[in-house]
């Protein structure tokens, strides 16, 4: 393997990227640059893809919400190639195939340069998948090949812009690409001509309040999710500090409970997508190895467990496809949970480093980095696998309540939103107060 990364190294300076920026990018200018790219996203999202006549069947909105894609647009791949790409160079570091310390900065250019390769790679090969899937019907091979070129293009596109957002806007492309998308649909379907509020008065005004009460049930679940998400994005464990070497002066190091973001639940729902994706086109070349599937869901095999069963008929109808979805969607959490925090720096010995670096000590504990690591370790673990556990656990209950934009899409849309304020108001305080800037981005 180390071979082979010698190997591919050269070939990742020939792939085009954004410039890093070379100075400081002040924060209206971030929000300039975070408002265009989502704007190109919109646009992108109105272009239709030229399919020569053929007509495409809705049977792939299980790919919409976590990919924050748009069937039969120029971004109908999404963001699936970057997510995919993520998910597998995380296993392979993970299961030490690739054996990089991601501590160091080249190494982690390294990783970082491996998965955009992989990423333009699976833009291709996902939109292969994608036509022979069935996704736009029977086609001439010339065909099949143009609509091939024209997913990939818009993928790629997205790789690049999220590329922009992640060094010159705020937060990244990611997550605003879903935040974007799952508000849009959130929007239509509560206040849109057919939405249900409308549905819910006209009900209403009729009498019929059983019907209303059926309308009003997904607004009603997605404010309960968005409740709870909240609240869940303020708790945290606070670990006393005392400075190196002012003596007296202590402060707090807060760890969130939901420690891991929203990463997890991403990288679980695209692999449930991207099953769905192989299901169905094994199913279309003759080998129906993972299921079977009617009008694009799954319907029998491994590929039925792993689809959402959407509102409460769903659970009620089967109860035992509800229960090991759930159990599924919380272990595959917990995975990505605990991968995540070993592969972005956030495990305790890189924790430790940079308090260290900083002069930091644990309160009531030697100034030593192995001794903050050691106190670290006691939390950042068993933080990592409830908080995965439990955005699992709420992902899957948040699905069941029917919400509007579906659970997971609304879960993390929250989350991702909370986060993008947390975010402006650190750039806010850190263009306010100079002196702080140094010590937060550490």
């Amino acid at each position: 393997m180390e071979e082979l990364l010698r190997k591919i190294r050269p070939i990742l300076e020939y792939i085009p990227e954004v410039k890093r920026p070379e100075r400081e990018i002040p924060f209206k200018e971030k929000l300039k640059w975070t408002g265009i790219v989502l704007v190109l996203y919109f646009i992108m999202g109105t272009i239709d893809l030229y399919t020569g006549g053929a007509q495409i069947p809705p049977v792939f909105e299980f790919w919409q919400t976590v990919t924050a894609s748009k069937i039969g647009t120029l971004i109908t791949l999404g963001i699936g190639p970057i997510v995919t790409a993520g998910i597998i160079m995380q296993l392979l570091v993970g299961a030490e195939v690739i054996k990089l310390d991601l501590s160091n900065p080249e190494n982690r250019a390294l990783f970082q340069g491996l998965q955009k390769l992989l990423a333009i790679f699976l833009s291709f090969f996902e939109g292969a998948l994608f036509v022979g899937a069935g996704a736009f019907g029977p086609l001439p091979p010339l065909m099949m090949l143009i609509l091939v070129l024209q997913l990939a293009i818009g993928a790629i596109l997205l790789i690049y812009l999220d590329e922009v957002v992640s060094r010159y806007g705020i937060g990244s492309g990611i997550g605003l690409f879903i935040a974007a998308g799952v508000s849009q649909t959130i929007f239509v379907g509560a206040f849109g001509p057919e939405g249900y509020f409308w549905k819910f008065i006209d009900a209403m005004i009729q009498g019929a309040l059983g019907v209303a009460l059926e309308y009003i049930l997904p607004i009603i679940g997605t404010i309960l999710v968005f409740l709870v998400v909240v609240y869940a994005e303020c708790l945290r464990v606070e670990i006393p500090l005392a400075h190196g070497r002012v003596r007296g002066a202590v402060g707090k190091y807060p760890i969130k409970f939901i420690y891991v973001s929203n990463i997890p639940v991403i990288f679980t729902a695209a692999l449930f997508a991207n099953i769905q994706l192989w299901g169905m086109f094994l199913e279309k070349i003759g080998f129906p190895i993972l299921g079977r599937f009617v009008e694009g869901r799954a319907v029998d095999g491994i590929a039925y467990y792993f689809t959402t069963p959407y509102g409460l008929s769903s659970v009620l109808s089967d109860p035992i496809h509800a229960l090991v979805y759930t159990i599924l969607m919380i272990v595959f959490c917990i995975l990505f949970g605990i991968f995540w925090v070993e592969t972005s720096g956030l495990d305790a010995k890189s924790m430790a480093r940079r308090l260290g670096s900083l002069n930091m000590a644990i309160k009531g504990f030697r100034k030593s980095t192995k001794a903050i690591e050691q106190r670290l370790k006691r939390y950042i673990m068993p933080i990592t696998v409830m908080s995965s556990a439990f955005i699992g656990l709420l992902a899957a209950l948040a699905d069941f309540t029917g919400a509007l934009g579906g659970g997971t899409g609304v879960l993390l849309t929250v989350s991702i939103v909370y986060r993008l304020y947390e975010q402006i108001l650190q750039e806010q305080i850190t263009q306010l107060h100079p002196i702080l800037s140094k010590f937060l981005r550490k």
